[in-house]
C-alpha cells in the first residue's frame, strides 16, 4: 500500500469503484472545459488513468462508444512520469500512486485544464481537484475550488452542495 493511500479507500471495493465511475461520468458531462483544449471538431474526450488498474475495466465499460459533450470518449492508461502526455487528457484519475508521484503529478497539471481525481488521503489538500473521501454512507466529495478555477474548469453549483470543505 502506498503512503498516500489509507486502508479502506473507496476504490478498494467493487461498489466503491462503481460509485467513483458514476461520479466521473457525471463530471465528464457537467464540467465545462475551455474550448481550446480540443484540437478540432473530431478531437476525442480523453479520460486517463495513472497508477493501479482497478478502475480501468469499469471505466472502459462505461465509456465504451460513449460521447461526452459531442465527442467520443477515449480511455487511456498513462504511466507514471508521462506528465507531459497527461496534460492532454481532460480527466486524470490517480489510483494508488505513491506520495511522491501524486505530488509531482498534481504539480505538473496545476495550470492545465485537466480534472484531477483520486481517493488518496488528503488529495484535495495537496492540490488535487476532486477527492473521494470516506466510504459507504460516509462517502463525500472534497473539491478544491481554487485549483478548479486556476484550470479554468467550470463546475455546476450542484456538485459543491454535495461536497464538504477541504480540511
Amino acid at each position: 500500500m502506498s503512503p498516500a493511500r489509507a486502508a479502506g479507500q473507496l476504490s478498494d471495493t467493487e461498489l466503491g469503484r462503481r460509485v467513483m465511475v458514476d461520479y466521473i461520468v457525471h463530471f465528464a458531462h457537467h464540467l465545462q472545459w475551455p474550448v481550446e483544449v480540443f484540437t478540432g471538431t473530431g478531437a476525442r474526450f480523453r479520460i486517463c488513468v495513472m497508477g493501479d488498474d482497478e478502475l480501468v475495466a469499469p471505466l472502459r465499460k462505461r465509456f465504451h462508444r460513449h460521447r461526452v459533450q459531442g465527442r467520443m470518449a477515449e480511455l487511456e492508461k498513462v504511466k507514471d512520469g508521462e506528465l507531459i502526455y497527461a496534460r492532454s487528457c481532460q480527466i486524470v484519475i490517480m489510483d494508488n500512486l505513491d506520495s511522491t508521484s501524486l505530488l509531482q503529478t498534481v504539480g505538473a497539471l496545476e495550470f492545465f485544464p485537466v480534472l484531477t481525481v483520486s481517493d488518496a488521503e488528503r488529495f484535495a489538500v495537496i492540490g488535487g481537484m476532486v477527492q473521494f473521501a470516506g466510504q459507504g454512507a460516509n462517502m463525500a466529495l472534497q473539491l478544491n475550488k481554487t485549483r478548479l478555477d486556476r484550470a479554468e474548469l467550470k463546475m455546476g453549483n450542484s456538485l459543491f452542495r454535495v461536497s464538504r470543505p477541504v480540511e
